[in-house]
């Protein structure tokens, strides 16, 4: 990777606006100015590989690029500069003073201009041009002005009409448009936190537009920053995500990634930003780790803003994988990413900047047909213009279905004609194309026509429209009082209300479900549909997993009673919005617990009972399966335990009892039931290898490796049994995890913290986190548990989170550890997690916190370095415990180098003195005498000899001088230096 940015200033020292055409051979910039530039693209990307050339020819070459041609506009201050899709010579451009224009380059290298938007001038009416985009089929150019309006202009009819966001007065600016450049969606952003979702859908016969109002979300933003003039939206090359810059929650500034397909709810949140981030562009192809692969793939989006740095993402991590800071000393205002996606341009105040990939750099682009596959699926995922989303349903105090309300395209403006005659006429026309697709329209009564000259920038409305309330925007007063005429027509009562019913496309053919009239509209498909149990996920994917309360539920009552206040009508006679659980998978029912085990003093959460579940063998390649399919949980329908290689049936058992969990050891099968049973079976014939284990109480978490089983019952007792030799290697509570002592107040017990991960090594070391941020380990030597991270040392040691080995880590599968696999680091990061959960400002601000109130006061002032010290000793201990060989060798010369650094010669001298141990000429003489001297002393620690690793002390810390003495004295032991 490398970044160049061009000397030159541009555009009287601001460029706001770029655009890379479809071919990536021309390059538009706008800015201050009145002047759009076009760049040869190709020319920059030569001249940008000179910048290794430090020669004056070089820098000449570099200095002396100018652009092609130069479009003069009548207003100053270009803002906006949108490619026309599927077209490489025609752009749109928009200025502040509210006009929009369209710019067609011709074969002769000519550039013809024309005003689309205002009609006829006019200067005190207009509002400044926000953002613009233009639709998929290049037909559509939408853009938002300072009032808050939104406009849509139809480049082949050449009419515009506007968008109603809302019917109030005080209308908020929408800061970003975007339509989408795979479905018909278009989404706006508004300074009122709110996202706005509109789908729209051309009709063939009709020859026209309409949209509507689908969605709208406010619940990404806590605030809108104040000093955020603008944000620039970008969609997925396949459509499925949009990437929402400066969705801050609190203090956090991020990026929200939405999806289209999982009904525009937050995929993942991209943290990285110090300041706001106004651009997010995503590249123009999707990629993939290795070539030719189709399944692991990823997105790469490129983000800026007012902090001059420039992120890019990879949306399978959590974190940037490359971050320029300070690249350029002012705000970032446009980002470009060309169509190979290899080369980024910049820019901010009047310069602009490149930065190119190296090949394959990012990932290996997929293939054409993987993204028309992907292509498809978003496409198929979109639903159709009538149907009706969860707010629209029927509810209790509803019993009918509103009409929905569409923005047609029938009431748009010609903007070629600016007499009302032209514009009746145009309605006429499309009455006319109307009735010979077959659709009714309502009566007509001829009156007088009174001539005026119409104001283009208010919308027109036709009275048989209003009538239909088809159009949501507020009508002009002149408009109002003409409606209230008797000879208004009014709306046709013959056309059957076809809004009620559910009408659904099978094989290209409209099918409209009948409807019952005993149950006002309901569908008989709707009713058979209640009690119908939810499809099993299959191919091994995991479902839902849903915990009970860890004390007694919540009475029906009082959540029948929620739900009908929830119902109720608002003040402003609407019905409240319910929120809509998703469940996946369908539950039998929740654990029973007995009475007697709910008052014990730590009472954990356990898993519901899921129909079936499936869990793929971790050898085999995902041939093996184990099903798992519920019964009636007694004898007459007993669960079905199967274990399958692809298709064909190996061994297969049957449990009277309903099946909770299960998990995968080394060479063993586990499954416990509801009631704290545990059911082992052998991996290969599914022979029973114990006796059912009787635990007393429901289980909560069941977690094995290698030889090792681990169960904790939902009261904190945690077993630990090793299935090799069928002996139990620990037991224990958790109970000491849940600091049940600084809970008891005066009131009772309180909500404790709560355990976010349970797991076990391959050495059936048990491994918990809790949500308080702390990792801990159980020692079965001391026979108590140990603390491996907490968030003080996240607060302020220097060397946390400090090791990266490159590896995508993946905080789920933590009970799956490979020997090369970092437990420290793990949780670490699972640490770093809650921290940002619960702060929402991340470590960096609460330390920065600590700093101001406690390093600068007295006695504080080696705060920093003595729990950087801790911590790493901490981490050496841990990996000792835990069989960390090669962390812990990383972690020993860190921590040596680093005392040498602070001069604290007496922790050097005992760590050297447990290093070289009992002399050898010593050790002979006292061999006979004192056999416990030598047995006491182990010659390795992690599998590395305790004199190399000594030798290897000396080495590296010789070169600093206050401990060359304690060094040079172990030296002589070792015969490293002469002796004098």
């Amino acid at each position: 990777m490398k970044f160049l940015l061009f000397p030159q200033i541009l555009h009287d020292g601001e460029v706001h606006c770029m655009a890379a055409s479809n071919d990536s051979t021309v390059l538009v910039t706008g800015g201050k100015d009145n002047i759009i530039n076009l760049w040869n693209l190709g020319e920059l990307l030569d001249v940008s590989k000179l910048q290794d050339d430090s020669s004056s020819e070089a820098r000449a070459k570099i200095e002396q690029v100018q652009p092609i041609q130069q479009i003069k506009c009548q207003e100053p201050f270009i803002n906006n500069i949108k490619w026309v899709p599927n077209s490489y010579n025609k752009f749109i451009s928009t200025t502040s003073s509210g006009s929009v224009y369209f710019h067609e380059i011709s074969f002769d290298g000519k550039v013809e201009n024309r005003k689309i938007y205002p009609v006829q001038e006019q200067s005190s009416d207009l509002e400044s041009v926000v953002d613009v985009s233009v639709s998929l089929d290049g037909r559509l150019v939408a853009w938002s002005t300072s009032d808050g309006k939104l406009y849509v202009y139809d480049l082949h009819r050449n009419t515009f009409q506007e968008l109603t966001l809302t019917a109030k007065d005080n209308l908020t600016i929408q800061r970003s448009i975007a339509f989408n450049c795979v479905t018909n969606y278009l989404i706006t952003i508004g300074d009122d936190t709110q996202i706005n979702v509109f789908q729209y859908e051309y009709d063939s016969i009709t020859q026209l537009y309409k949209f509507r109002l689908i969605n709208k979300i406010s619940k990404l933003f806590g605030k809108n920053p104040l000093n955020v003039r603008y944000k620039r939206v970008s969609w997925s090359p396949d459509g499925e995500l949009i990437s929402i810059p400066t969705a801050s929650k609190n203090q956090t500034s991020l990026i929200s990634l939405l999806s289209s397909s999982q009904n525009w709810n937050t995929t993942a949140s991209l943290v990285g930003h110090d300041l706001t981030c106004e651009v997010a562009k995503f590249g123009h192809h999707i990629f993939s780790e290795n070539s030719n692969e189709t399944t692991n793939l990823y997105n790469v989006i490129a983000s800026g803003g007012s902090d001059g740095t420039i992120a890019i993402w990879n949306t399978s991590k959590t974190s940037p994988i490359m971050v320029l800071k300070h690249v350029v000393d002012a705000q970032i205002y446009d980002i470009v990413w060309t169509n190979s996606s290899n080369v980024l341009f910049c820019t901010s105040k009047g310069s602009l900047g490149i930065l190119r990939f190296y090949p394959d750099e990012l990932g290996y682009a997929v293939s054409g047909l993987e993204m028309k596959r992907l292509n498809d699926i978003s496409i198929k995922s979109m639903k159709p213009m009538n149907y009706r989303y969860e707010y629209e349903q029927v509810s209790g105090n509803r019993k009918t279905l509103p009409p929905i309300e569409f923005v047609d395209q029938a009431t748009a403006i010609n903007s070629t004609s600016n007499t009302e005659e032209a514009h009746r006429e145009s309605k006429t026309e499309v009455a006319d194309a109307q009735r010979s697709s077959g659709e009714e329209i309502g009566p007509t009564t001829k009156g007088e026509i009174t001539p005026e000259v119409i104001d283009p920038t208010v919308p027109m409305e036709d009275s048989s429209v209003t009538a239909k309330k088809e159009v949501a925007s507020k009508p002009s007063p002149k408009l109002a009082a003409a409606g209230k005429k008797p000879n208004s027509p009014a709306p046709s009562t013959m056309q059957p209300n076809l809004s009620k019913q559910k009408v659904t496309t099978k094989d290209g053919k409209r099918r409209i479900q009948p409807m019952l009239i005993s149950n006002n509209g309901t569908s008989a498909a709707q009713a058979s549909k209640i009690g119908q149990p939810e499809p099993v996920p299959i191919n091994g994917e995991k479902g839902a997993m849903e915990f009970d309360p860890p004390s007694y539920s919540v009475s029906e009552e009082f959540n029948r009673s929620k739900r009908t206040r929830a119902e109720e009508p608002n003040g402003n006679g609407a019905v409240k919005k319910t929120k809509r659980e998703m469940e996946p998978v369908k539950f039998i029912g929740s654990v029973i617990v007995n009475p007697n085990i709910s008052f014990a003093k730590a009472r954990l959460p356990t898993p519901k009972i899921r129909f079936g579940f499936q869990l793929k063998s971790k050898a085999g390649d995902d041939l093996f399966t184990l099903d798992i399919k519920n019964g009636s949980g007694n004898e007459v329908k007993p669960s079905r335990i199967t274990y399958f290689k692809r298709d064909k049936e190996i061994w297969c058992d049957f449990v009277p009892k309903f099946v909770q969990l299960a998990c995968e050891g080394s060479n063993f099968w586990a499954v416990s039931t509801a009631d704290g049973e545990i059911l082992t079976y052998s991996h290969i014939s599914g022979k029973k290898l114990l006796p059912p284990l009787v635990l007393g109480a429901p289980i909560s978490f069941l977690e094995s490796q290698g030889k090792f089983l681990m169960a904790v019952t939902c009261v904190g007792e945690l077993n630990v049994w090793n299935l090799e030799t069928k002996k139990i290697e620990l037991k224990t509570s958790i109970a000491a995890l849940l600091e049940l002592g600084s809970k008891l107040q005066e009131g009772g017990l309180t909500k404790s913290d709560y355990i976010t991960l349970c797991a076990i090594t391959s050495l059936g070391i048990p491994l918990v986190t809790c949500s308080n941020g702390s990792g801990y380990l159980y020692n079965k030597d001391l026979g108590i548990w140990q603390i491996i991270t907490e968030s003080w040392w996240a607060f302020g040691s220097h060397y946390w989170d400090s090791v990266d080995d490159g590896k995508n880590k993946n905080l789920q599968s933590l009970n799956m550890f490979d020997e090369e696999e970092s437990i420290i680091q793990l949780l670490e990061q699972k640490t770093n997690e809650e921290i940002i959960r619960k702060t929402r400002s991340g470590r960096a601000k609460l330390y920065n916190k600590i700093s101001k109130n406690m390093i600068m006061k007295e006695g504080y002032e080696s705060l920093e370095n003595t729990i950087s010290i801790s911590h790493l000793e901490n981490r050496i201990l841990c990996c000792e415990l835990l069989g960390e060989n090669r962390d812990f060798h990383q972690y020993f010369r860190i921590y040596i180098q680093r005392i040498c650094e602070l001069g604290y010669k007496a922790k050097l001298y005992e760590v050297c003195d447990e290093l070289l141990g009992p002399i050898d000429e010593e050790s002979k003489e006292s061999k006979e005498g004192d056999a416990n001297s030598e047995s006491k002393w182990n010659p390795k620690i992690c599998g590395i000899n305790k004199r190399e690793l000594l030798k290897e002390t000396i080495d590296l810390c010789s070169q600093y001088r206050d401990s060359q003495r304690v060094l040079y004295h172990f030296s002589k032991k070792l015969g490293l230096v002469d002796q004098e």
